[in-house]
């Protein structure tokens, strides 16, 4: 898949679906798997067209965390065999009608044969646009508009960006993982702490936990680290080591299982499985090094069942 982050009049006569896709959940993919599979049979490439920022943070005073990085979405859009994604500067567009973004963007620059989107779909200044009224220009413009309609998990449970975030808010990991069809994870560099873990016997990979991401509960969790191709498990704590600091300062470290390798420097992505327990003040830390013990030898015994 190829990524531009401007538009070129290259990629003509195509296939586009349009969206943010935050999360890439199991809804969006209904809709980009209907974008790939139309475009193959009809014999032409696939695109999405998306922005560098979520367009809701431009219209409140309270930004919405990404639920994943731009590198995830990515990702995750390749895999499901898009040819071009499209990540654009959201401030150049935000002014445009939906007429104005349907004729000079999308049909002056691509010439779409097909464009699909999700139900709820807006676009335009003011959301004045809606997937009916990009079907309604369809004839005018020679271009076929499916609508992908509202999915439901276990035709109960709507499927949104905004319940998965709040889902992640409350620690609801398995809700989290069937809405997204994987499990949720954070993905940055490898910083060097202040050693105390590996005093402690359990050297940990230490990440800053992007600002722009959605946050999980305080506490130790059981899940994976991904270091380049290897993927190993890992007791993962969370929180601001109340016990060791004033508790000022957040920071995420994972103890990777039967691992030995630098990784300083290198981005790495921590995989949430499963919560153990809330994250905790001992008091003193020969109560925490008991806890440790505790928490490690559990978390041994599930990490040898996936061996």
């Amino acid at each position: 898949m190829k990524i531009l982050h401007e538009i070129t009049d290259k990629n003509k006569k195509i296939a586009l679906a349009l969206g943010f896709f935050d999360g890439v959940h199991i809804g969006h993919k209904k809709i980009l798997n209907t974008l790939v599979q139309q475009a193959r049979l009809k014999g032409i490439k696939s695109a999405v067209i998306t922005f560098d920022e979520n367009p809701a943070n431009y219209f409140s005073n309270t930004k919405i965390p990404a639920i994943q990085s731009f590198k995830d979405k990515e990702l995750i859009i390749s895999s499901l065999g898009v040819d071009y994604l499209y990540e654009l500067n959201f401030s150049l567009y935000k002014d445009l009608s939906a007429h104005e973004y349907i004729e000079k963007i999308l049909v002056k620059h691509f010439e779409p044969e097909l464009i699909v989107v999700g139900y709820n779909h807006t676009f335009g200044k003011d959301k004045t646009g809606n997937p009916e009224y990009l079907k309604d220009f369809s004839t005018n413009y020679n271009y076929e508009c499916i609508i992908v309609p509202e999915y439901k998990y276990k035709e109960k449970e709507t499927v949104s960006s905004t319940e998965i975030r709040k889902r992640i808010q409350y620690g609801h990991l398995n809700a989290v993982h069937a809405l997204l069809g994987r499990y949720f994870s954070v993905r940055n560099s490898v910083i060097k702490g202040d050693k105390t873990a590996t005093l402690l016997g359990y050297p940990t990979a230490n990440l800053v936990w992007p600002n722009s991401m959605i946050k999980l509960p305080y506490g130790v969790y059981y899940g994976f680290v991904q270091a380049e191709s290897k993927m190993n498990p890992a007791l993962i704590s969370w929180g601001t080591k109340p016990t060791l600091s004033d508790g000022k300062n957040e920071i995420l470290e994972a103890h990777i299982y039967d691992f030995d390798e630098n990784i300083y420097g290198k981005i790495i992505n921590v995989v949430f499985v499963k919560k153990v327990r809330d994250e905790e003040n001992f008091g003193n830390i020969r109560v925490l090094k008991t806890q440790l013990q505790k928490d490690y030898s559990a978390f041994e015994k599930w990490a040898k069942l996936l061996k």
